[in-house]
């Protein structure tokens, strides 16, 4: 390592010594200039890692400074400044960071100014005014100023020795516009971590939750890489201001976000055991980065182990993309689009950095920064798509529901009318004709039990994909619309008449049914109007059940959070030729939005809705002393006739 360094050094100063000193000339008030090894500085160094500046002096003539040979000691650098305007000037020598900087002004008289810079240094040794990287130096007018440089250099590389001189005003408006830019980066990242923090405590998805946590390793590592963490809050521990660990931090989270979006262990268990191996690795990387850089202080050793370690998972992360590629969902690639969007920024920005000029490395600088900001947004768009195709998955399990419903519907009609035909063939064999009535209503009963178990299992899986916020009440709301669909069967298996049932007993049975099975209940007081009682088919009282079921759990719901009694009136009418007109009225607060839109928002309405139009009617609100609805509907006769 040392070897290396050397030869690049000497290769840097194209020789090892100097033999003449250029001394640099300032003759103008605003001034950039920069400062590199060869006949402006002269560098020497100090193998005995003891020699004071007196000794460095005596010992050691202006033409004689050396390069140096090794990457860890201690050297000295020396320049000379001509101040050739009329006015005293108040420079600024920026540096590379190192470990630690010492800088005198030597003078006829001996140090006239003496300065402490250098990563390594606590800021209460340094000068009001000066940071890890940079010094303020006194110009007097027309004097030719002689300044040397300490370096104890810590680390496993060499400094880069060179120094940029400039005046004071072009140093504050630069800082300022650095300052700019980052706290711009810094708000960015600062926004997405924000914003996916609220999705993932909306949503409770989890990748959400590790996006969140990249975005806070990547805002960590800017903040430490430009000395905001140490400056602001520990000025006296510049090891802190280490960023590695936290660029190591956002890598694992971003891996653990690939396994959980791309439900790895299910759809990919090879590249699964593969990115789990990475996450392994990146945990422990931090670790380990953590131990080099405050126990041991190998901050260069510990930073090039993880630029190869992320080098190397970030190939490897394209190459799963590209090779899964084929195999990925469109909502899956779109978030293969994001990955290699960062992917593709991230390496940008490397080699911006590495490549081109300062204002290309400022252009790399806010790429990075938008990068992630770009990430989470497509990552919002695949989310946004994965809902909308669990909406679409949900709508075919249910269309595929209603057909198995309407073919076993007609199974059993027609099983029900082959048994009476033979019943009606065998009239003098009563005994053998009950004995399969029976058989055939146990045949019936059972099935619709198992039609029930499977609408109960659909509605639970539902349940699981959707997004709502209270599962709990979901299920239950799940719960009674079973519960209204049961107590037809067991009205049709405690009466004769397994064609019809009598609608007002059972509305009235369905309502004590529903406040029964509540978790908090509430007085209630039901009065039934019915100008005629008419007995319905199976079809049209499961419809109707379900549709009160809906009315009745809602006016429960608003009464228990008003804290009132609830007062029920529901009334019949028979409007003639078939059809019915059925008036559901509460004492409820009138319903503040526009009906037709409470109905394409609220799931229970919107399926009262869709009932009463399978009735051939539909469902009205009004309000008047109360909630008020009306369901107008056709019984089975008559819509058999509107079909036809």
């Amino acid at each position: 390592m040392r070897r290396f360094w050397c030869l690049y050094l000497l290769l840097s100063l194209a020789s090892p010594c100097v033999k003449g000193q250029t001394v640099v000339e300032i003759d103008e008030l605003s001034f950039d200039i920069s400062i590199s090894p060869g006949d402006s500085l002269g560098i020497f160094e100090d193998l005995s890692r003891q020699l004071s500046l007196a000794e460095v002096q005596s010992r050691i003539a202006l033409t004689e400074f050396a390069g140096a040979e090794e990457a860890t000691g201690v050297y000295w650098t020396r320049f000379r400044l001509l101040n050739q305007t009329a006015h005293d000037l108040t420079a600024v020598a920026a540096f590379d960071r190192t470990s630690l900087i010492d800088l005198y002004q030597a003078g006829a008289n001996g140090v006239t100014f003496h300065a402490k810079s250098g990563g390594g240094r606590p800021v209460s040794q340094m000068n009001p005014g000066d940071d890890h990287n940079h010094i303020r130096l006194k110009l007097p007018a027309g004097e030719s100023q002689d300044f040397y440089m300490r370096f104890t250099n810590e680390t496993d590389y060499l400094p880069d020795f060179g120094i940029r001189l400039l005046d004071a005003a072009r140093h504050a408006r630069e800082t300022d516009q650095r300052h700019t830019r980052d706290f711009l980066m810094f708000g960015a990242i600062a926004v997405m971590m924000i914003y996916a923090i609220a999705l993932f405590i909306i949503h409770r998805y989890l990748p959400y939750g590790w996006l969140a946590l990249h975005s806070l390793g990547l805002m960590m590592y800017s903040f430490t890489a430009r000395d905001y963490l140490v400056n602001w809050f520990f000025p006296e521990n510049p090891v802190v201001g280490i960023g590695t660990p936290w660029a190591m931090l956002g890598y694992f989270a971003l891996v653990m976000l690939v396994m959980n979006f791309l439900n790895s262990r299910k759809n990919f268990p090879k590249w699964h055991r593969i990115l789990a191996v990475l996450a392994g690795l990146s945990l422990t990387q931090l670790i380990a980065s953590i131990i080099m850089m405050v126990g041991y202080g190998r901050f260069v050793l510990s930073t090039l182990i993880s630029l190869f370690f992320l080098l190397m998972s970030v190939l490897l992360l394209v190459a799963m993309v590209l090779l899964i590629w084929k195999r990925l969902n469109p909502t899956q690639r779109v978030f293969g689009y994001g990955i290699l969007f960062f992917i593709a920024a991230v390496a940008f920005a490397v080699i911006s950095w590495l490549l081109m000029d300062e204002l290309g490395r400022t252009a790399a600088t806010a790429i990075s920064a938008i990068a992630p900001l770009g990430q989470i947004l497509i990552f919002a768009v695949a989310l946004g798509i994965q809902m909308r195709q669990h909406e679409v998955d949900k709508n075919v399990a249910l269309d595929q529901l209603n057909t198995t419903l309407r073919q076993q519907k007609r199974k059993i009609e027609e099983e029900v009318i082959d048994r009476t035909k033979e019943i009606n063939a065998q009239k003098l064999m009563l005994e053998e004709r009950n004995d399969r009535i029976e058989t055939l209503f146990k045949e019936v009963h059972h099935r619709v039990k198992n039609n029930l178990q499977l609408i109960s299992s659909l509605l639970n899986m539902q349940q699981e994909w959707s997004s709502t916020e209270d599962p709990a009440k979901a299920i239950e709301d799940s719960r009674s619309r079973v519960v209204a669909m049961s107590m037809i069967h067991q009205f049709l298996y405690r009466t004769d008449d397994i064609a019809t049932i009598d609608f007002k007993e059972y509305t009235e049975e369905l309502v004590n049914k529903l406040d029964a099975i509540q978790v908090n209940r509430v007085p209630y007081k039901l009065h039934l109007d019915f100008k005629s009682n008419p007995a319905f088919d199976i079809d049209t009282s499961i419809s109707l059940g379900l549709i009160l079921n809906e009315l009745v759990t809602n006016s429960y719901k608003h009464a228990l959070l008003l804290q009132r009694d609830l007062k029920l009136n529901v009334g019949l009418e028979d409007r003639g030729r078939g059809m019915f007109s059925l008036m559901y009225k509460d004492n409820g607060a009138a319903i503040q939005q526009p009906f037709s839109e409470l109905v394409k928002k609220g799931f229970g309405l919107r399926m009262a809705s869709r009932l009463a139009k399978q009735l051939q009617g539909k469902l009205d609100y009004t309000y008047d002393k109360g909630n008020i609805f009306t369901i107008s509907f056709a019984n089975e006769e008559a819509r058999k006739e509107l079909t036809d």
